[in-house]
């Protein structure tokens, strides 16, 4: 087997796809920069279960609607268990990881506001049929069954 150059340890090696950084292998899979990517999938992940969410609510489907919040109480309590990162890497990457979480962050909060008022929305919508079903009972009391007598008028 042939003995590679580690990667920003052997500045001799150039590759000219890749930018030349201070950065060694080692910082570039830190645990830090893993956290910080995990972190960033789960909420992309939110994101699009609040998407999904969103689409059950018009869409009236309540199978659906149950799983994605099912997967969001999930996604929020991972969220939750994850530390501030203590040490910060430099570079262009981690500055660039730093953009995309705050960016999706705004997101995923803009998307909550969002489904937060299309759910107020769809109570008041749900209370104002309450109250008309229950206004309404004695004025149109309940259909009465049919008696043998009408069925056979009828089918005649």
């Amino acid at each position: 087997m042939q003995n590679l150059p580690q990667i920003g340890k052997d500045r001799r090696t150039k590759w000219t796809a890749w930018p030349e950084t201070d950065m060694s292998l080692e910082q570039e899979f830190s645990p830090a920069y893993q956290h910080l990517e995990r972190r960033l999938c789960w909420l992309r992940e939110l994101a699009g279960s609040l998407e999904g969410a969103r689409a059950a609510v018009l869409a009236s489907n309540l199978a659906e609607l149950k799983l994605q919040t099912a997967r969001q109480s999930e996604l929020c309590a991972a969220l939750g268990q994850f530390e501030p990162v203590t040490s910060c890497p430099v570079g262009e990457r981690w500055n660039r990881l730093l953009q995309e979480s705050a960016r999706t962050e705004m997101r995923v909060r803009q998307l909550n506001r969002e489904y937060g008022a299309l759910l107020a929305r769809a109570r008041r919508t749900v209370d104002i049929f309450c109250r008309l079903l229950a206004n309404s009972e004695p004025t149109y009391p309940p259909p009465k069954r049919e008696s043998a007598f009408f069925r056979s008028e009828l089918g005649s």
